[in-house]
C-alpha cells in the first residue's frame, strides 16, 4: 500500500495534467474558432466585392455599365482636375443596332456590341474607363492624353474597326458614330457637360453619314 504523502502527490500530478490538457483543449479550441471567423469573414468580404463588381459591370461585354462608368469617370475627373492632366471623352453608338437586331435575330446583336466592347478594349488602354451606357451606346474617358491627341485615338479606332469587318468575315458591316468632348483643366466641366457635347457630336456624324 502506497504511503500517504505519494497518493497525494500522484493525484497533484493527475491534477495538473488534467488542468493542462484542459488548458491546451481551450487553446485548440479558441485558434480554431478564429480561423473559423476569420474564413466567414473574408467569404462575406469576397461575396460583398462580387456584388459591388457586379452592380457596376455590364453582364454582356464585362464593360463597366452606365453606373460604373459614372462612379470611376467622377472620382478620375477629380484627379484631372487636381493634377491638371487633359482627357478626353468619347461617345461611341453602333449604327443600325435596330436593322441587326431585326434582320438577324438578337442573338447576333449581342454579338455585334460583344464586338465593339472588344475594338474598344484593343484601342484603348486599361487605365482608361470604358463603360457601356445602355443599348447601342458606349463611353470611353482616355486619361491623361497628353501624347494622344483626339485625331491620333479617332483614327486607331477607325483603323482597329477596318480591320475587324475585314477579318470577321459576318455578311454586315460594323459601323460607328463617335463624337469626342476635351476635359481642360483649367476651365474644369463636369461629366454631364462632357457626355452631353460628346453626345451631340456623335449625333451630328450620325446624321451626316445619311445624307
Amino acid at each position: 500500500m502506497e504511503p500517504l504523502y505519494q497518493v497525494e502527490r500522484n493525484i497533484k500530478i493527475q491534477l495538473l495534467l488534467a488542468h493542462s490538457l484542459l488548458w491546451l483543449l481551450g487553446i485548440i479550441g479558441i485558434v480554431f474558432a478564429v480561423n473559423r471567423v476569420s474564413a466567414q469573414v473574408k467569404q462575406i468580404k469576397q461575396s460583398e466585392e462580387k456584388l459591388i463588381t457586379m452592380s457596376l459591370t455590364d453582364e454582356l461585354t464585362n464593360l463597366y455599365n452606365r453606373r460604373g462608368f459614372f462612379t470611376l469617370a467622377q472620382r478620375q475627373m477629380k484627379v484631372a482636375e487636381r493634377t491638371k492632366k487633359d482627357m478626353l471623352l468619347f461617345f461611341v453608338d453602333l449604327d443600325k443596332m435596330k436593322v441587326i437586331n431585326d434582320t438577324l435575330g438578337h442573338q447576333e446583336g449581342d454579338k455585334a456590341l460583344i464586338e465593339v466592347s472588344n475594338i474598344l478594349k484593343e484601342v484603348f488602354r486599361e487605365s482608361d474607363i470604358i463603360g457601356r451606357m445602355g443599348g447601342d451606346e458606349f463611353a470611353v474617358l482616355a486619361i491623361d492624353t497628353a501624347n494622344e491627341t483626339k485625331e491620333v485615338l479617332v483614327n486607331r479606332l477607325h483603323n482597329t474597326l477596318n480591320d475587324y469587318n475585314r477579318f470577321e468575315g459576318r455578311s454586315y458591316q460594323l459601323s460607328l458614330s463617335i463624337g469626342v468632348a476635351h476635359y481642360n483643366p483649367e476651365i474644369p466641366s463636369t461629366l454631364d457637360e462632357l457626355m452631353t457635347q460628346a453626345d451631340k457630336l456623335m449625333y451630328e456624324e450620325k446624321r451626316n453619314k445619311k445624307h
